[in-house]
């Protein structure tokens, strides 16, 4: 999956702001059924590994662009 550094970068900072955004919304919501929490959980978790993905696409990029 070839990428530029800087679109890494972008989807790096989005995924990210996406995951706060989240943590912001769950922090101002009550408490929920035992489905609800499960149900944050498995999005908040989806949404670390968009994070640890795009990380790991960013040192990918900065990889093949030193190598050109």
């Amino acid at each position: 999956m070839s990428q530029t550094v800087e679109h890494a970068k972008a989807a790096l900072a989005a995924a990210t702001a996406a995951y706060l955004s989240e943590l912001e919304r769950d922090a101002e919501r009550g408490e929920g059924s035992g489905a609800q929490e499960r149900r944050r959980e498995e999005h908040q978790q989806s949404l670390r590994a968009a994070i640890a993905q795009c990380e790991r696409d960013l040192e990918d990029a900065k990889r093949r662009s030193a190598g050109k």
